[in-house]
């Protein structure tokens, strides 16, 4: 399993010219986005395999009501998410002037742990993104032709890298050529030559 874990990281050498870590995070950009072809990453290791879950509970609460606020203003916000690179942190994405301060406040509220009412408040980190909760959403959900190929497993929103992911388990680079022509930087591809189909018994 070693062996084919050092080739399969050779190949992705061999592939692409350059590949591009990312500063902080755990994704290698194999192929990156060009005009006429979206970007292809590598992720190792999901960065939340690596921590523990100790103290993300207050984290979780408050990703669940910025959520909310991204459902009700989705031209204004993007989805949020947990930043697990040091101390935890919730990124609360925007888009536009109104969404910076409908993203700004304080999420607070309280749950039960151990017997205990545990309150919290979190302040969010207010980043600005490009693309919107709308945005995503309609690229997923009337996006016909976003597993078209052989080895596509499937898609979803991402909200970190604020694009639709498309997985997939081969380097097609007519895949590459479509997602950019049909959705243009809206979409990336996200490269496990490792993973395979779920298959259902």
């Amino acid at each position: 399993m070693r062996v084919k874990m050092i080739f399969m990281l050779l190949l992705v050498y061999v592939v692409t010219a350059a590949p591009l870590f990312l500063p902080g995070e755990l994704r290698v950009v194999v192929q990156p986005a060009t005009d006429d072809a979206a970007e292809v990453y590598y992720e190792p290791v999901s960065p939340v395999m690596l921590r523990s879950y100790e103290g993300i509970e207050p984290f979780n609460r408050a990703q669940l009501l910025a959520e909310q606020r991204a459902e009700a203003y989705p031209d204004d916000l993007a989805p949020p998410y947990i930043a697990h690179g040091g101390s935890y942190r919730l990124v609360a994405p925007y888009v536009t002037t109104r969404g910076r301060a409908l993203a700004a406040p304080v999420l607070s509220g309280a749950y039960w742990s151990e017997g205990k009412q545990v309150r919290y408040d979190i302040v969010p980190e207010v980043r600005r993104v490009a693309n919107s909760q709308a945005a995503l959403r309609r690229v997923l959900d009337d996006g016909d032709g976003l597993l078209d190929g052989a080895g596509t497993l499937g898609a979803g929103i991402d909200a970190e890298t604020n694009r639709v992911i498309v997985e997939t388990n081969t380097f097609d680079q007519d895949l590459r050529h479509r997602l950019a022509e049909g959705y243009g930087g809206l979409v990336v591809v996200k490269w496990d030559p490792f993973r395979q189909r779920m298959v259902l018994l």
